[in-house]
């Protein structure tokens, strides 16, 4: 039975992927490099201290995030484990009104490793103190999807349609964030 729902943060609650490769390719473009989005696909999932911190994540917040959030908060613990910088997450969850919903937040920088290496989602799990079975994570990216395959936590994958990553594998892949609740109440 599933007790805690895990989130990672970018490509997942934000779409900040395509807001950080635009400021990728806006930036090389100014010093007359050009690049293209495939070009940029190597950087989705690592760890964003290769970032600028000053984001406006308001404005690429996945709208369904509020209403699946506000459902999940009243049965589950919710965490968020990103391999974001801890200011980036709480600049993001403060700008978007998120933060209420998390009863823990993990950062990738409290870790020698950023993913795919599995301890941020082991650390979670045992934070929370919930068994692996009890636990599912919510990731888009090829590396944070291997991290929780090597955590052994069911991986739910949020579909890319915007830079083909490989999510196959995943447990499963969503269309959109309100087929976590129907999923998890059919006992994902």
């Amino acid at each position: 039975m599933i007790k805690t729902v895990i989130f990672d943060m970018d490509g997942v609650i934000f779409d900040s992927e395509t807001m950080y490769i635009n400021d990728l390719i806006r930036f090389f473009k100014q010093h007359d490099i050009e690049i293209q989005v495939n070009d940029c696909i190597p950087l989705i999932g690592i760890d964003s201290k290769l970032y600028y911190e000053h984001r406006d994540y308001k404005a690429v917040v996945r709208p369904q995030i509020y209403s699946v959030l506000e459902h999940l908060s009243k049965h589950y613990k919710i965490a968020l484990a990103s391999s974001s910088r801890l200011y980036t997450i709480n600049n993001a969850l403060d700008q978007a009104g998120l933060r209420k919903y998390f009863s823990l937040i993990v950062s990738g920088e409290q870790f020698k490793e950023s993913k795919p290496n599995p301890e941020i989602y082991l650390y979670t799990i045992k934070e929370l103190n919930v068994n692996k079975d009890e636990a599912i994570i919510i990731e888009d990216s090829s590396k944070g999807i291997l991290a929780a395959n090597r955590a052994g936590i069911k991986v739910l994958a949020l579909k890319d349609d915007k830079f083909g990553l490989d999510q196959s594998q995943a447990d499963i892949i969503i269309n959109e964030l309100n087929d976590i609740i129907k999923l998890i109440e059919k006992g994902a």
